[in-house]
C-alpha cells in the first residue's frame, strides 16, 4: 500500500499532530540539517507550557537539538561557512541565558557554554576542528547521545499529544460562533477535491470503513 500524499493526510489529520509526526520522522531519520526548526518548536510550545518537560529536559532538548545542528554544519570534508554557523551559536548562546536567568545563575546545563567556547576555537583552527571530531565527536555525541534526543522528543510529543485530544464532530460544532457561514466554504473545499477520493479510496481498501 503507498502512503498517502500529504494533501491528502492534511484532510485526515488535525495539523498539530501532523506536525508532531514529521518532527518525529525527523528525529526518526536523524535529518540533523532540520534540527533548528524543532529547537524553536519545541522552546516555543514548553514557553508556553513549561510543565510539559522539567526545566532540565527543557534545557537537554533544545540545547541538544541545537548542538547537533551547530556540529553537523561544522563537519564538512571543507572548512565550515563561519557566517552560517555563528548565527546558531549566538541562539544557543540565548537559549543559555535564558536558563542561567530562569533558574538564578546555576544552570545545569552551564557546560554548554564550553561547548560554545569549543566550536568558535575550532572555527579559527582546522587543526582543533580535526582533533575534535577524530577524539572527542564519536564519544560524546555520538550514539548515546542521539538516543537522549530522541527519548526527550518522544517524551515531549507524548505529552504533547495528551493535551490535543481529537474532538468529535459535534463538539468542534459548538466552537463555531453564532452565525458562522463555513457550510459552503468546508464542504466544497472538500468534496470538490481529487485528496478526499483517494482518502476514502486508501481506508476502503484497507478495509476499515464500516459497509454496515
Amino acid at each position: 500500500m503507498l502512503p498517502l500524499p500529504l494533501t491528502a493526510l492534511r484532510l485526515l489529520v488535525p495539523p498539530l499532530r501532523l506536525a508532531s509526526a514529521a518532527i518525529w520522522q525527523t528525529v526518526q531519520r536523524k535529518v540533523v540539517a532540520d534540527y533548528g526548526i524543532l529547537e524553536e518548536f519545541v522552546s516555543m510550545v514548553t514557553d508556553i507550557i513549561p510543565e510539559l518537560l522539567t526545566r532540565h529536559q527543557r534545557a537537554q532538548l533544545t540545547l541538544g537539538l541545537r548542538a547537533r545542528l551547530i556540529l553537523a554544519l561544522c563537519h564538512q570534508e571543507n572548512a565550515p561557512d563561519c557566517d552560517l554557523v555563528e548565527p546558531h551559536l549566538d541562539r544557543m548562546e540565548m537559549l543559555i541565558r535564558s536558563w542561567l536567568k530562569e533558574v538564578g545563575g546555576s544552570n545545569p546545563e552551564v557546560s554548554h557554554l564550553d561547548f560554545v567556547d569549543l566550536v568558535k576555537k575550532f572555527l579559527s583552527s582546522p587543526d582543533e576542528r580535526e582533533h575534535f571530531f577524530q577524539k572527542v565527536f564519536h564519544e560524546d555525541f555520538g550514539a548515546a547521545y542521539d538516543e537522549a534526543i530522541h527519548a526527550l522528543m518522544w517524551l515531549f510529543l507524548s505529552k504533547f499529544e495528551n493535551i490535543l485530544p481529537v474532538q468529535t464532530f459535534h463538539q468542534v460544532a459548538t466552537m463555531f460562533g453564532e452565525g458562522s457561514c463555513v457550510l459552503a466554504e468546508y464542504v466544497q473545499s472538500v468534496s470538490q477535491c481529487d485528496e478526499l477520493k483517494i482518502l476514502l479510496q486508501y481506508h476502503n481498501d484497507l478495509s476499515q470503513l464500516d459497509h454496515n
